[in-house]
């Protein structure tokens, strides 16, 4: 009998009252303040061990600050939540108006990442231009060496220990001339380079475009952390005024 009258309890729907309502909402504050402990906690971890003058760290973090924009966010907005019927306490309010004011401190400071990202990126990419034309520098002086080293052979087998030492195909033991071996030689060692040439160009390509995307998309979504911080204290205004200016207000 117990039972049956526990499933017929059971399969009555609930009427959602004030003090459910009230109990769905401090919910929200609470999973609110727990993502405001995450988010603590996952920006100490951005700035340890702190890099602060190496553009590469710094474009990183701006980044992960950005990825992670949305911890805070959520939390503010979960605890800023109430319904009309709420009677917030002094305390309360001291902790929302604290609240409200980092709001608008955070958005203040990711604008301020903007200038950074901007100037990281730019370093980044005469990093990346500066670095390929150090490897083609470094691969022309290298071509350079093994020309002058092949001009300065004179015997077949010299020829042949060159062409293993340099992993390229030698027909030392054919009937050619010693000049039509280098020949040979010197256009293996050309093709190589113009190869490595090619597929450093698309590696230098590629980084770039991978650059500019991760630049447009983070300095942009710097730009838009800011304003949604900044948005939210400004829509928190009820938590820094009296009632007499609510009032005004309405």
């Amino acid at each position: 009998m117990k039972t049956r009258k526990l499933e017929k309890l059971s399969k009555k729907p609930i009427e959602i009252t004030e003090a459910v309502e009230k109990r769905s909402f401090a919910v929200l504050r609470f999973l609110g303040y727990t993502l405001l402990i995450f988010s603590l906690i996952d920006y100490i971890a951005i700035f340890i061990p702190p890099r602060l003058t190496d553009p590469v760290w710094e474009f990183q973090s701006i980044g992960q600050m950005v990825d992670h924009v949305w911890s805070p966010l959520l939390g503010l907005a979960f605890i800023f939540l109430y319904n009309q019927t709420s009677i917030v306490k002094a305390k309360q309010v001291s902790i929302l108006k604290v609240l409200s004011w980092l709001s608008l401190a955070i958005g203040v400071f990711y604008l301020l990442l903007l200038p950074l990202g901007i100037n990281n990126s730019l370093t980044l990419y005469k990093g990346i231009n500066a670095q390929f034309t150090n490897q083609q520098a470094q691969q022309q002086e290298q071509l350079q060496k093994v020309t002058e080293k092949l001009n300065g052979v004179k015997s077949p087998q010299e020829l042949n220990n060159l062409a293993k030492s340099l992993n390229l195909q030698s027909e030392a033991g054919s009937n050619q001339s010693p000049e039509d071996l280098k020949k040979k030689i010197l256009q293996q060692i050309q093709t190589v380079a113009q190869n490595t040439l090619a597929t450093a160009k698309a590696g230098n390509r590629e980084q770039i475009k991978n650059l500019v995307k991760n630049a447009i998309r983070i300095n942009l979504e710097t730009i838009i952390s800011g304003i949604s911080f900044i948005s939210l204290w400004n829509l928190t205004r009820w938590t820094r005024i009296t009632h007499k200016d609510i009032y005004k207000s309405e």
